[in-house]
């Protein structure tokens, strides 16, 4: 797989309601911030007594899951996951809740009801292009301080976030494309690595 330096995931949490033979149908998409499992434990909460909590998520380290969660194998997990890689989605959790009404939809029923909830819900996102990104945490003295954070804008477009105390800490996300020369300015400079996280 080639590494992946820019992709597609939505702004913030959508939801998006439809009713198919009786069943409510809730699909929930939102950037995959957190860990899933905790992601799935809020929807579990919000949305009591549901008869079906099915979902699916990637990561843009090509990691895929789903999860059919009580319907039929096939029938939910993988249509959610077909909708989020018909846009070429990352970093996304769509979730689909279901309140079952009395009707049985069947196999192709089930498929399609719950592709066509998560790809309403898509639709109703923002789409934006994100950065794949590697942070660091790197130590400053005041001195330094100012010209570092200019250069590291101005060459690196980094997200830069200050702590000030003894020294000055700067949390920085730099763009993974640019990985290997931050690390050489940051060796030619002198400044400290702190810490290191892809």
């Amino acid at each position: 797989m080639s590494l992946i330096e820019k992709y597609l995931t939505v702004e913030k949490e959508e939801i998006f309601e439809v009713k198919i033979q009786r069943s409510l149908f809730i699909g929930i998409i939102k950037p995959l911030e957190a860990n899933p499992s905790d992601i799935l434990k809020e929807v579990k909460e919000k949305y009591k007594n549901a008869t079906h909590y099915c979902y699916a998520y990637r990561k843009v380290t090509g990691e895929e899951y789903f999860s059919d969660g009580g319907e039929p194998t096939g029938t939910a997990g993988i249509p959610i996951l077909n909708a989020l890689r018909e846009k070429d989605l990352y970093n996304i959790i769509g979730v689909v809740v279901r309140y079952f009404g009395g009707i049985k939809l069947g196999v192709r029923g089930l498929i399609d009801a719950y592709h066509f909830t998560m790809e309403k819900t898509i639709e109703k996102a923002k789409i934006v292009e994100k950065m794949v990104t590697v942070s660091y945490r790197i130590k400053a003295t005041y001195k330094d301080f100012p010209n570092i954070k200019r250069e590291l804008i101005k060459n690196f477009s980094c997200e830069i976030g200050e702590n000030f105390g003894e020294d000055v800490v700067l949390e920085v996300k730099v763009p993974i494309s640019l990985k290997e020369e931050f690390i050489k300015y940051i060796s030619k400079r002198g400044v400290e690595i702190e810490k290191y996280r892809e």
